[in-house]
């Protein structure tokens, strides 16, 4: 074994708590320019994708697998704008929903005698802010059980607002799934899995042409298109299954989460772990999964965001960990 000596240590330590403290001057600084630019972008790739793959599969994918007057293609367009209205929706709501501590009532901005001692000084607001309560610089205020700052809805995910987060990665994931079996049904019905891979084909150069293409003529001016439209397909299966993997991943990590009563600014943190079902309707509100039908229903949450100690007398909460 390589003994690594301690002042490298120490050295490498200096180096990252240094990089650390720089980033965060960086983003003090320049927290607005930041803001203007990165929120606005992450939305627009976010949307941009979404349109895109609901034109490739509804004007290009759709009629070449089922006839486009047949209750199939009609039941996509339906299931196209329920996942539409969701994810357009629930990102709009996560966004208007502010799950800051300042949204509080006045009343509520101070803590109960029975949990003043729970309560902590927040060092960047000067103030006292209740349990699960953490500053984020970016929106330089402290969020309510803050889970993550989230640049695509422009605005941190914590207790007021998580719903609508799960709901978004929920049929963000649930759109790429049915995108990804249409597609890899279409290149399998064309029986040439070999050409859904751009990079494969063009290392074959044009020694591909003498390989059979099921159906047409080798000698058909027209195959050239015909395989390139092979190859646009496969580029797009790689484009789908990287938004699936990016979708469906952000959606369990945050299902984990929930499942532990713990959030992602403070993963070990226990100490309000209720049961899955407590925990989950503490997140997604009484009506628990009619909200995922859409950002309109109503479903009210147990508390404001504050209790956490009189909940967790309520409900009986575990042990911390």
């Amino acid at each position: 074994m390589v003994k690594i000596p301690v002042r490298v240590l120490r050295q490498v330590c200096r180096s990252i708590i240094y990089l650390e403290t720089s980033m965060w001057r960086f983003i003090k600084q320049h927290r607005v320019r930041i803001i203007r630019i990165l929120h606005p972008l992450s939305a627009a790739l976010l949307l941009l994708a979404v349109g895109f793959f609901f034109i490739y599969e509804m004007f290009y994918i759709l009629p070449e697998i089922c006839d486009t007057s047949g209750i199939f293609y009609n039941f996509n367009w339906l299931l196209c704008a329920f996942l539409l209205h969701n994810i357009a929706g629930n990102m709009i709501m996560c966004w208007r929903t502010d799950t800051s501590f300042m949204v509080l009532p006045k009343s509520r901005q101070h803590p109960l005698p029975t949990e003043a001692h729970l309560w902590h000084l927040c060092t960047h607001c000067q103030m006292l802010v209740p349990p699960r309560a953490w500053h984020c610089r970016l929106c330089n205020c402290c969020m309510l059980k803050r889970d993550h700052h989230c640049n695509v809805t422009a605005n941190c995910v914590g207790h007021l607002n998580q719903r609508y987060f799960v709901a978004l990665l929920f049929h963000l994931s649930l759109g790429c799934g049915t995108a990804f079996v249409y597609n890899v049904y279409h290149l399998w019905s064309q029986r040439q899995v070999l050409f859904s891979d751009p990079i494969g084909y063009l290392g074959l150069s044009m020694g591909l042409r003498s390989l059979s293409f099921p159906g047409h003529n080798n000698n058909d001016p027209t195959l050239d298109s015909k395989l390139t439209w092979l190859i646009i397909n496969g580029g797009v299966i790689k484009l789908n299954i990287f938004a699936m993997i990016l979708a469906s991943s952000h959606l369990i990590l945050q299902l984990i989460m929930i499942s532990r009563g713990s959030c992602l600014y403070f993963v070990r943190d226990r100490s309000y772990d209720f049961g899955f079902w407590q925990n989950l309707q503490l997140v997604l509100g009484k009506r628990l999964f009619w909200t995922m039908l859409s950002p309109l229903v109503p479903s009210p949450l147990p508390h404001d965001g504050t209790q956490w100690q009189q909940h967790a007398l309520e409900q009986g909460a575990k042990k911390p960990v």
